[in-house]
């Protein structure tokens, strides 16, 4: 985050304060220059399969995509990288490498089935920044595969940006042996790093196993395939095996070794030691991982006893101890019919909720949500987890989970069927789609990600990969969709084939979407790389700069305009003008709402944070328009209201934990919580027509501007006592509110607050810790 810039913006009003003000005001200072540097979020990295450890397949911080600019006249393919085999893995994305002696590229990797690894400039068409191979790929007719002529590369790398490390596993064949390898690349060179390369092998105890000699299972590289993303958690590379189309003699095996020397293997899992099969492949998606360095996982056909052997599973695995162990599973209570029916539970890996909540799902269409801390092992009925429904008829092999403020949303795709999305509503997923694709794909061997400006819904994109019915592998579209109206489809690579043809279609792997930019992988021998073909000035969305909401603006309200083409590409914060009035220009952008230029804090060519001018007060809309480079955007229409109250929190999203300063002016937490009766301070914006009249350029001086309206604040529930309710000092839009914590509430970590100024209250989700 740009904690620097959020400051520099803020130091205009710090200067101003009297210095008796000057350390009460400087801690709520740190959290408002969090919240405005929220909106001016640094780029993003994809050092991981499925974006994240949550395996969620969402970039949430992508701001220059949106529903208006993706479409056909604007919207295509940039260009393509050529590579040595088919690409079966995620391009993984990391900006600013250095390259000894090219200098400093965004770089996007790429691994194939031929064993090659690739460093390109993620930005032009060219040549490789660096290449290696990693040996000689198993011929496709060892493991009967049609659609691939070798296997090497299986997996998605995962690159530890703290050592500059990219971690890959490869599949060779040796004067006739198969033999996996994990290799430490630097990132900056290719070259092997930590001991690497090292063979992959493993043995464990099993008396009763199918393959079991002597009390033990000895991994045997010809018989498993190394599909799921790897695991960095702790300085442990972890590695998931599954069987090849379930022929041979197969178990899941999960290995971990030491991330800083590859030579050093310091776990070793059979999924299936006292029986056979519960594959770990998941359709490539990664193993998920908590913020407790728990490890979640599902597993296909073979045995099951709910003690050493797993199959059709969820599992959780404990790492604190540093030897991972089981510590909870969930199977469903008609486990043994999956198995009959060849209905792979392990199909797609789980995806964590921020909720403390495990989705999951399987071949047979059904998802089921468990609940991390008790995932409920098996029972008839499957009673014991928070959630299960049919959501399709077969086939879940990859899924995309949007944490949307409002209702988080999951988006899953079956055979022959369209793209459906459902929404999490108090507590569990609504089992009928809010919103489906228009159109129907084959076979789901979809890649599917979402990419969305946090929970900007103007800015939010399914992106999703398919082919045609009856395809065992063929050619891939890349569809792009509104993700909260699948039905409106904002553009495909088949709409201009001529221009945006993507190829055979790379089966499960997620697109990556990073920086205004959409990397897809293909079968085809190349990565195809889409983008912005002539980058359009808009306006995409108005919100409440505190609670991240938009609908209506009120006079006086600090607002971020988001959008495209609004400023330059980095940041700029605006300055003070000679009077000691907030500057309403920066950078070459003005904000011009109802023909007056908006006093401005920052602008970048994707958000500019302004302040609504007093003079809308009563007219119906504010017409808003971004001016940048003598180039106007589109009218941006919004209704005014008198007041738009939004408390600023913490996290900058606008829900959870506010910035709230308990009586000793330390700030409110689950371990600082306030005593009842005590006084805490709130921050808001939006407070409306004030008196005196507080000119939407000034810092707040005696007599302190109060609103008109009547301010009410209630805490569990209950109305607290106001003691002050008015234009923080030295600050211009932000207000500050001095309440007491009513005396007789219940006590809590997260306490509801509500802020009201006149009929409008604030953002929903906002607590205060209280004992």
């Amino acid at each position: 985050m740009h904690t620097r810039s959020g400051w520099r913006i803020l130091i205009p009003y710090f200067s101003r304060i009297q210095p008796g003000w000057r350390i009460f005001l400087g801690r709520i200072l740190c959290f408002l220059a969090l919240v405005v540097a929220h909106h001016a979020t640094a780029q993003v990295n994809v050092l991981t399969d499925n974006y994240n450890n949550s395996r969620t397949n969402a970039n949430l911080r992508e701001t220059i995509l949106n529903t208006f600019d993706v479409e056909p006249s604007q919207f295509g393919k940039l260009f393509s990288l050529p590579v040595n085999g088919a690409i079966n893995a995620q391009p993984l994305y990391m900006q600013g490498v250095l390259i000894p002696g090219k200098g400093t590229h965004n770089v996007v990797y790429v691994v194939t089935h031929h064993n090659d690894v690739y460093a390109f400039d993620a930005d032009v068409q060219g040549e490789s920044l660096w290449q290696v191979n990693l040996g000689p790929s198993v011929p496709g007719a060892d493991y009967n595969v049609d659609d691939l002529d070798q296997i090497g590369i299986l997996s998605t790398p995962v690159i530890d940006a703290a050592t500059n490390t990219l971690y890959a596993v490869a599949h060779t064949k040796e004067s006739g042996k198969h033999i996996y390898r994990l290799h430490a690349l630097d990132v900056t060179t290719g070259e092997e790093k930590f001991g690497g390369p090292a063979v992959i092998e493993a043995t464990v105890p099993g008396m009763s196993g199918f393959d079991s000699q002597n009390g033990q299972i000895v991994f045997d590289p010809s018989q498993h395939l190394q599909r799921p993303g790897l695991v960095l958690l702790n300085n442990v590379v972890y590695i998931g095996f599954g069987s090849h189309d379930d022929i041979g003699i197969w178990h899941g095996w999960f290995l971990g070794y030491s991330a800083g020397n590859i030579r050093q293997q310091v776990s070793a899992l059979n999924t299936s030691p006292d029986g056979w099969g519960a594959s770990i492949w998941q359709g490539g998606r990664a193993p998920a991982v908590d913020d407790q360095g728990n490890i979640y996982w599902g597993t296909g056909n073979g045995s099951f006893d709910g003690k050493r052997n797993l199959a059709e599973s969820f599992v959780k695995l404990d790492t604190s101890t540093g030897v991972p162990v089981v510590s909870d599973w969930f199977a469903p209570g008609g486990w043994s019919t999956l198995n009959d029916l060849d209905n792979d539970l392990g199909s797609c890996g789980p995806v964590l909720m921020e909720s403390g909540f495990v989705i999951g799902g399987g071949k047979e269409g059904v998802i089921y949500v468990m609940d991390r801390r008790s995932m409920g092992h098996t029972q008839p009925g499957n009673g014991q987890i928070v959630q299960h429904f049919p959501a399709l008829g077969f086939g879940i092999f990859n899924m995309v989970y949007w944490e949307r403020r409002g209702g988080p949303i999951l988006y899953l795709r079956g055979n022959q069927d369209v793209v459906k999305a459902f929404m999490f509503v108090n507590g569990q997923f609504q089992p009928t789609p809010f919103t489906q694709s228009g159109f129907k794909a084959g076979l789901p061997y979809d890649g599917m990600a979402v990419s969305a400006n946090g929970s900007a819904q103007y800015s939010a994109i399914l992106w999703v990969t398919s082919t045609l019915g009856g395809d065992n592998n063929g050619p891939g579209t890349l569809h792009a969709l509104s993700a909260m109206d699948l039905s409106k489809e904002l553009w495909n690579s088949d709409m201009n084939a001529a221009r945006d043809a993507l190829g055979t279609l790379s089966k499960y792997t997620a697109p990556t979407i990073a920086n205004g930019k959409v990397y897809v992988p293909t079968f085809a021998n190349k990565l195809v790389v889409y983008g912005l073909l002539a980058p359009k000035q808009l306006i995409g969305d108005v919100v409440n700069s505190a609670s991240n909401l938009g609908g209506t603006v009120a006079p006086g309200e600090l607002v971020v305009v988001y959008g495209s083409g609004l400023g330059p590409g980095t940041l700029v914060t605006a300055d003070l003008d000679s009077s000691g009035r907030l500057a309403r220009s920066a950078g070459g952008t003005q904000v011009i709402i109802n023909g007056m230029a908006a006093p401005l804090l920052y602008v970048r060519a994707d958000q500019v944070a302004a302040i609504v001018p007093n003079a809308v007060a009563g007219q119906p809309a504010a017409k808003i328009q971004v001016q940048y480079q003598g180039q106007s955007s589109p009218a941006f229409s919004i209704p005014v209201s008198q007041t738009a109250p939004g408390l600023f929190t913490v996290d900058q999203t606008g829900r959870g934990h506010g910035a709230i300063l308990n009586q000793d002016n330390t700030l409110n937490g689950r371990l600082n919580a306030a005593p009842r009766g005590s006084i805490v301070v709130l921050w808001a914006t939006g407070q409306g027509p004030s008196d005196p009249d507080w000119v939407e350029d000034e810092l707040a001086a005696a007599p302190l501007p109060k609103p008109l309206n009547p301010v009410t604040v209630t805490i569990g529930g209950q109305q607290g006592e106001i003691l002050y309710a008015g234009a923080a000092p030295g600050m211009a839009a932000v207000m500050q509110v001095n309440v007491r914590v009513p005396a007789g509430i219940k006590t809590g970590s997260a306490v509801p607050v509500v802020l009201k100024i006149g009929a409008t209250s604030s953002q929903p989700g906002v607590t205060l810790a209280v004992r």
